[in-house]
């Protein structure tokens, strides 16, 4: 095809460069279905001169679904207080038992009420007992120690001796010794500092049993061999077991 003298070398390589992008473009489009994507202007209101903050909802999954990756449940810390009046004993070692406990601020103000000046004079006393093998009904303990806690004690450290049982009560000891008892504890027992006392049963030996354990060095199964098994039964000591040995041969 003749260049027409009278076009410019620039227009026509401009429409040739046109044809061909039309032509690669129709090509990609309908064999890989690549359209490429037109740029859309943003809105001046949506541009930020300073980066966002993104806050996220915190995450609580259901019992029935399981945690996200990476999600971390945020601490809670106990309460002071269930505002319950309760005493627990529990059993640190052989030697040291360990009580905590709360008075409700409303049992403090009845006792206030019910004893007036009493109260106040009183002293706030652990009584611990000793109730090893007994059911405790509050009067029939072995024997019993006071310890004074204060009022503002709420655990302590008791000493005991292993081996025994012990339940104590939190109350108020008055000026004449008249004890108020205002919370019981649960009974616990302190574990032995020593081997246990209790010995296995001694079981005795079956026949087949008794065959196979003595019954193997005396060589098969033929008649002087059960001849020396029976004897060697009737011979327990082992001075009477090598005797009858001697015997035989």
């Amino acid at each position: 095809m003749a260049l027409p003298r009278n076009k410019n070398k620039k227009s026509f390589l401009k429409v040739i460069f046109n044809l061909l992008k039309k032509i690669y473009e129709f090509f990609f489009v309908k064999e890989f279905g690549v359209k490429k994507a037109k740029p859309i202007a943003l809105d001046k209101t949506h541009r930020h001169s300073e980066p966002q903050h993104i806050f996220r909802k915190e995450y609580a999954p259901s019992p029935r679904q399981g945690a996200p990756i990476g999600y971390k449940p945020s601490a809670q810390e106990l309460p002071d207080n269930y505002n319950e009046d309760k005493i627990i004993l529990q059993v640190r070692d052989p030697w040291w038992l360990h009580s905590y406990w709360e008075v409700t601020q409303s049992t403090k103000d009845r006792l206030k009420y019910s004893f007036g000046e009493k109260y106040h004079q009183a002293d706030w006393i652990l009584r611990v007992y000793d109730v090893s093998f007994i059911i405790f009904n509050g009067n029939n303990a072995h024997r019993y120690f006071d310890i004074g806690v204060g009022y503002d004690s709420n655990n302590w450290y008791i000493n005991v001796s292993s081996g025994s049982s012990f339940c104590v009560e939190l109350g108020l000891r008055l000026k004449d010794g008249t004890f108020i008892t205002i919370v019981r504890s649960n009974t616990v027992t302190t574990p032995s500092d020593g081997p246990s006392s209790i010995l296995d049963e001694e079981w005795m030996i079956l026949d087949e049993e008794f065959m196979k354990l003595y019954g193997a060095g005396f060589g098969g199964t033929s008649p002087g061999a059960r001849r020396k098994k029976r004897k060697s039964k009737e011979y327990v000591s082992s001075w009477g077991f090598f005797a009858i040995m001697n015997r035989e041969k």
